[in-house]
């Protein structure tokens, strides 16, 4: 019997080498490929290293004009209609889960493999994305878009250890400097993590934002602001406005540059409009367990959903949702099965 051949999405970071190495010590045949998606010599290093520690084939797969046409130049252009888009869900979905599968066909149509806490099994004839078990790292909010082409070929090493500490012990010996190391934070292509500088900088180069106003729900003037790209729902920092009540960011208009502040209670709603929904093979979201989730770190909550046409629908909550965000995905659950999502888009009535 042959050796099965698995491609690993290499970053040199502890989840993606952990997985590698999860993978040789189950007999597999592993191949490290290498995303080179923003120039950064710090990842190639890091995966070279790793993939040299491990004794694997490792290929850096260079994608740098693909990446900021499908997941920077979105992201900005998202921030600029007032949005806030997830880039990880835009890379997932656009740039690593295609390029895997496009360099695992041109190798014996191997099965992929990444470092995210996810679980695939197989039921009857379909294949189910599941939530970890590991709760506290769980990513399949940002997997919701995967078909079965992919997941049928899909493994998620990690999804054998129940905590993080677990992982780092698994490649202490072979790279000690790794397994103590900190994890990454922020958005990766974004220099020092801060985004709004770098939004800035996207949007307007050398030349000064373009101020707009503050204002309530009746369109009285609180103040001015620095530019709508450095805002948010449900923000509160950094609004430098002085009122008797606590203020935070309730909409924002791109059209009028302006951004709508009023208090916290304002932000919750009873209805959420989707677009561009994806549902996984047989999903039924008539189903009474039904919950979704609007941020990967957010609650579970409850609700009725009513499909319209062109890939929309509304969510009617059972208890209202808090800021719920255009641009960032809504994700559908029945149980630990993921049944699908699609993207926050701004109430129509």
């Amino acid at each position: 019997m042959s050796t099965k051949k698995v491609i690993v999405g290499l970053s040199g970071g502890i989840d993606s080498t952990a997985s590698a190495y999860q993978l040789i010590k189950e007999g597999y045949e592993v191949i490290g490929v290498t995303f080179d998606f923003f120039g950064s010599e710090n990842t190639l290093t890091a995966a070279g290293l790793a993939a040299e520690r491990l004794g694997i084939k490792h290929h850096i797969v260079h994608a740098q004009r693909q990446f900021q046409e499908k997941v920077i130049e979105p992201f900005i252009e998202g921030y600029k209609k007032g949005q806030t888009p997830n880039p990880c869900l835009l890379c997932n979905r656009e740039m690593k889960f295609k390029l895997l599968t496009e360099f695992a066909d041109r190798n014996d149509y191997a099965l992929i493999a990444t470092g995210h806490y996810a679980e695939v099994v197989k039921v009857g004839d379909e294949f189910k994305l599941l939530a970890s078990l590991n709760q506290d790292k769980d990513q399949s909010y940002f997997l919701y878009h995967l078909d079965q082409n992919v997941l049928s070929r899909l493994l998620f090493p990690l999804d054998c250890f129940r905590s993080k500490d677990a992982v780092r012990q698994t490649i202490k010996e072979l790279l000690p400097e790794l397994s103590a190391g900190n994890e990454s934070q922020g958005i990766c292509f974004i220099p020092k993590k801060n985004h709004t500088l770098f939004l800035k900088e996207a949007v307007f180069g050398l030349n000064p934002t373009l101020p707009g106003n503050f204002v309530d729900t009746a369109g009285k003037i609180l103040g001015i602001h620095r530019g709508i790209h450095g805002f948010t729902l449900g923000q509160t920092r950094g609004l430098g406005i002085k009122q008797s009540k606590r203020l935070v960011v309730i909409d924002i208009i791109p059209e009028t540059n302006t951004v709508v502040l009023d208090e916290e209670a304002a932000l919750f709603k009873n209805e959420i409009w989707i677009n561009h929904l994806y549902l996984h093979l047989g999903a039924d979201l008539t189903g009474s367990e039904l919950t979704f989730k609007t941020c990967r770190w957010g609650n579970h909550y409850h609700g009725n959903v009513e499909c319209l046409n062109n890939g929309q629908a509304i969510i009617h909550c059972r208890e209202p949702v808090r800021a719920p965000t255009p641009g960032q995905a809504l994700v559908f659950y029945q149980g630990r099965q993921v049944l699908g999502g699609g993207i926050i888009k701004k109430n129509l009535i």
